[in-house]
């Protein structure tokens, strides 16, 4: 299953607005984590240059946020919240766009699992998350992950964002992640579209050339995990496509 981290947001993004008291200043000598979170979460870009410009506060800095106690970089809590302007402002102040949380996690993971939960927020686009993604990927940030860990194609592709699957395989995403020899140690973008039984997203990835025949070490193929979770709508699909192999056999089950 997907890291509990990402799934503590799901509530933090909730609170995020009702706890915000007020960012017009920081106190102190040091940054109050809770204020930089919240003034990161409703995108007060101004509070956050003024706390960079005072040295109260690094672009690189991490602050303990709900979901990662140990702390999260900057602009990962920006891609959560898809935060435009303050992304913006932190890579133009030298921001690594490829940091990660102690957890994993990078800010382009972030863009690609959540989506919005406030339309009116975005009247360029109905998804301020897909801009968050593109902006980092524009600005170098990497499609991949160390070893074993999942990759923001297996977040776009557990929450069934669509559109993000389809960018970052255009962008060049491993749609098999890391697997060796069949076997991987942490599921496949199709395991996780599987897992939650998105028949759009793992056909996308099959198109893409997913190997249905992937086992997680010791575990389940995709097939087996949407059987696991009751999907049977997806499950026919994948079965189907793992009994195929690859190629042509794929294809024909994707034509059913």
């Amino acid at each position: 299953m997907i890291g509990r981290s990402a799934v503590a947001w799901l509530a933090a993004g909730i609170l995020a607005a009702s706890l915000f008291t007020g960012c017009a200043s920081m106190q102190g000598g040091s940054s109050d984590s809770e204020r930089v979170h919240n003034a990161i979460a409703v995108d007060d870009v101004s509070f956050v240059q003024d706390a960079v410009r005072s040295g109260k506060l690094n672009v690189n800095q991490l602050v303990k946020t709900p979901g990662f106690l140990e702390g999260a970089p900057l602009v990962l809590i920006a891609a959560r919240y898809a935060s435009l302007k303050t992304l913006r402002y932190l890579i133009s102040a030298g921001a690594n766009v490829n940091a990660r949380a102690a957890t994993g996690e990078t800010a382009l993971m972030m863009a690609a699992y959540f989506k919005n939960d406030d339309p009116q927020r975005y009247a360029s686009s109905n998804d301020g998350h897909e801009q968050a993604a593109r902006i980092l990927v524009e600005a170098g940030a990497s499609l991949e992950n160390a070893p074993h860990n999942y990759t923001p194609l297996a977040y776009a592709a557990y929450a069934g964002h669509n559109r993000l699957v389809r960018y970052l395989l255009e962008r060049g995403a491993r749609v098999n992640a890391d697997a060796e020899d069949g076997v991987v140690y942490v599921n496949t973008p199709l395991m996780m579209a599987a897992i939650q039984g998105h028949l759009d997203t793992a056909t996308w990835l099959l198109r893409a050339g997913a190997d249905p025949r992937i086992r997680v070490y010791l575990g389940h193929t995709a097939a087996e995990l949407a059987i696991k979770n009751n999907h049977s709508h997806i499950a026919g699909l994948l079965r189907c496509a793992e009994n195929a192999g690859s190629g042509d056999g794929v294809a024909r089950c994707l034509s059913r």
